[in-house]
């Protein structure tokens, strides 16, 4: 049976608007990205930005298309229930609960991103664990 209870629904096209106020250029994205690092407990982080090289195979289904920029890090990741269940919840902070509850990560990082929203316009940098 589905459920018909009163719900909020929210656009794309907010979730996008949000993410572009608080990420509001190319190095701040960049930024938020190695800081998402750090919190993961990642020892590394290795962004590389080609803005001549055309991205690397089976990227892009743009045609002809050039530049790019990859953010690996060695982190923990999530699995699909944090994802499902806590990041694609809006405003849903593991980490704001992590600090009331007195918790930390495994290596005690001290926590950098504050930006909840602003990694709506970050979606593609999810990192999956099996």
């Amino acid at each position: 049976m589905a459920d018909t209870s009163p719900h909020f629904d929210i656009s794309a096209a907010v979730v996008r608007q949000l993410g572009e106020e608080l990420v509001s250029d190319e190095v701040t994205a960049i930024v938020e990205l190695v800081k998402n690092a750090y919190d993961a407990d990642a020892t590394f982080a290795n962004v590389v930005v080609s803005t001549n090289d055309p991205p690397p195979l089976g990227t892009t289904n743009i045609d002809g298309a050039k530049g790019y920029v990859t953010i690996e890090d060695d982190g923990l990741g999530m699995n699909e229930d944090e994802i499902r269940n806590g990041w694609l919840m809006i405003s849903l902070s593991a980490k704001r609960k992590m600090k009331a509850g007195g918790k930390r990560t495994p290596k005690a990082a001290r926590r950098w991103v504050t930006r909840g929203l602003g990694a709506l316009a970050r979606r593609n940098s999810a990192r999956i664990s099996t």
